[in-house]
């Protein structure tokens, strides 16, 4: 397979890198030469991964097109190129529908959306794909783990659910500053959270139980988890979370 990336940022970089560590079987990688620097760093990394000249030529060269350019430019760049029948394209643009891709990029048939993260560098994390799409499903599960939705709106939605990143950290900030408070140093404060986060994280994934389940497995009557658990929740510090996402929701759809 041979596969092509419109747009060399973070995320193609974390994508090229991830595969060149997993076992995914492709033939070639081509990148746009928008950022010359990225492209350089991972042409450099496998002999199988190729700087093109132009877009056109990434284009010329795939089967598979991925595109990772932000939303605000994407449907120029998308008009300058001539794709083909036989591409099979992978959105990574937010906010951009399915509808509007499929209008820029006739006549390719094949196109799937995809919400992939730093993560997959290393072979980690969660890529959210719509419509289901066998390709993108293959190429995500060999980074990490992929899930396919049945609607725009459910896609979206998961989209939006990773605007918390940033928040995730903030809490743990929270918590290290809490530390330091007590006399730690923030080094120190910072090691316990990190693996203490990998832990928590760990047992999300060797578990088929709800969150809800979780959560009342950890908390013992009367004890230091429930104490905490039922002053944040009496605060209603987990409802700013759903309003938040709506917000979010509503402007990756295009409502705000």
């Amino acid at each position: 397979m041979r596969l092509g990336f419109i747009g060399t940022g973070v995320i193609t970089k974390a994508i090229v890198t991830g595969l060149i560590r997993s076992s995914w079987s492709f033939d070639r990688i081509f990148l746009s030469p928008r950022n010359a620097a990225t492209a350089a760093e991972l042409a450099a990394l496998d002999p199988r991964v190729q700087t093109c000249a132009s877009n056109q030529e990434v284009l010329d060269s795939s089967d598979v097109v991925c595109i990772a350019v932000v939303p605000q430019i994407v449907a120029d760049v998308l008009r300058e190129l001539h794709f083909e029948a036989r591409h099979h394209v992978i959105s990574f643009v937010p906010g951009t529908p399915v509808e509007e891709l499929n209008r820029l990029l006739r006549p390719a048939r094949k196109l799937a959306r995809a919400v992939p993260l730093p993560a997959v560098a290393d072979g980690k994390g969660c890529t959210a794909i719509y419509p289901p799409d066998e390709v993108a499903r293959s190429l995500f599960s060999a980074l990490g783990k992929a899930v396919e939705v049945e609607s725009e709106h459910q896609f979206d939605a998961l989209h939006a659910v990773t605007a918390t990143m940033a928040s995730f950290y903030a809490v743990l900030e929270a918590q290290a500053s809490w530390l330091t408070q007590q006399g730690l140093p923030y080094k120190s404060a910072r090691a316990f959270l990190s693996g203490y986060s990998v832990g928590l994280a760990h047992e999300t994934t060797r578990t088929g139980q709800s969150f809800p389940q979780m959560i009342d497995y950890l908390m013992t009557p009367g004890g230091l988890n429930e104490q905490v658990h039922a002053e944040l929740s009496s605060r209603g510090a987990y409802g700013h979370y759903a309003n938040a996402l709506d917000r979010v929701l509503a402007r990756i759809q295009g409502r705000t």
